[in-house]
């Protein structure tokens, strides 16, 4: 249930987006609050408990996920960044190159890292990536390389980490990544990229 939902907040916030009903600020709020609607508030309070945990005070979570239809096969990636408060600051959805699912969490955190490093508004603020591949997050903090094919996109994320010295790379765990799981799908069956910002106050 809370996949369908999650699901069905991303593509209603995207069809108002497009069609100009919604400002950027209103698009965070309708995508943090539709659930709310479609659901009652035990369950929502519930799901949320499990999707997503915050971070501390002027801190903020990126949550990132890729998805493969195969292996290798379509595949997407997706993620939703996050303040303290759960305000959505930046969310995307990409295709990208027919692949397999750990290929594909690496680009979801390459793609996490471009947008962190090329959209430096975010002044001192601790921004933590997360991931649910264990493996592919030792790999970006420098535990070997894994996958020689995309060594180059790991080197990069290694070079961003490094001089971005507030930007960090965990492990979380999948049942906590529903939201961008579902980004990642959309992603996946190659039904339009999305990059939408909030703003950051």
């Amino acid at each position: 249930m809370g996949k369908i939902v999650d699901m069905i907040k991303f593509r209603v916030a995207i069809w108002f987006k497009n069609h100009r009903v919604v400002s950027e600020v209103d698009l965070s709020l309708l995508i943090l609050d539709v659930g709310e609607r479609c659901v009652d508030s035990t369950s929502i309070k519930t799901k949320k408990s499990m999707d997503w945990a915050p971070p501390f005070r002027h801190d903020m979570s990126f949550n990132v996920d890729g998805s493969a239809r195969g292996d290798p096969g379509a595949t997407g990636i997706g993620g939703v960044l996050r303040d303290y408060s759960g305000k959505v600051l930046c969310l995307f959805s990409y295709c990208v190159e027919i692949s397999d699912a750990t290929s594909a969490e690496i680009l979801a955190i390459h793609k996490a890292c471009q947008l962190v490093f090329d959209n430096q508004i975010f002044g001192n603020r601790n921004i933590t990536i997360f991931s649910y591949s264990k493996s592919v997050v030792s790999w970006c903090n420098g535990e070997d390389f894994g996958n020689l094919r995309l060594v180059n996109f790991l080197y990069d994320i290694r070079q961003i980490i490094q001089s971005l010295k507030c930007l960090d790379i965990k492990f979380m765990p999948r049942g906590s990544n529903s939201f961008t799981d579902s980004l990642a799908k959309s992603g996946s069956s190659c039904s339009g990229d999305h990059l939408e910002w909030g703003v950051c106050s």
